[in-house]
């Protein structure tokens, strides 16, 4: 028969260096969600608007620098294969939304044709990206 000596320690964990572990990955998690707030990483200077109004639904980003170059998903395109590429983007989509971010220099002829070859999507609905005054 086996008798326990008073002295000696039962089996434990020691939890200290498990919060340690949690902090460090609790860590991770909230600063690394930081970064996935704005997905839209190219900088404009964007028109104010009294009338903005936020998209509640995830929207396709087109976005237009000041020096009149076109970016989607960060990648730069050109204005003649904006129509292919939005196409199979948005073709899984049940209500495709394309947002234009235009800086306040673009001239309004680049903003026009963007917006004509963009009408040739059937079923797409366009809104252009403003800041709230």
């Amino acid at each position: 028969m086996y008798f326990k000596e008073k002295n000696e320690t039962g089996n434990s964990i020691n939890i200290l260096p498990m919060i340690d572990i949690i902090f460090a990955i609790l860590s991770f998690f909230i600063i690394s969600s930081l970064y996935l707030t704005r997905i839209d990483s190219i900088k404009v200077n964007l028109p104010k608007s009294s009338t903005a109004v936020r998209e509640q639904n995830k929207p396709q980003i087109i976005t237009v620098d000041s020096n009149e170059r076109i970016y989607f998903n960060s990648n730069e395109i050109s204005l003649k294969n904006i129509y292919a590429i939005i196409r199979t983007n948005i073709e899984n989509l049940e209500e495709p939304i394309v947002i234009l971010r235009a800086d306040t220099s673009v001239k309004h002829g680049l903003i026009i044709n963007l917006l004509d070859e963009l009408r040739k999507i059937e079923n797409l609905k366009v809104g252009i990206s403003t800041e709230k005054q």
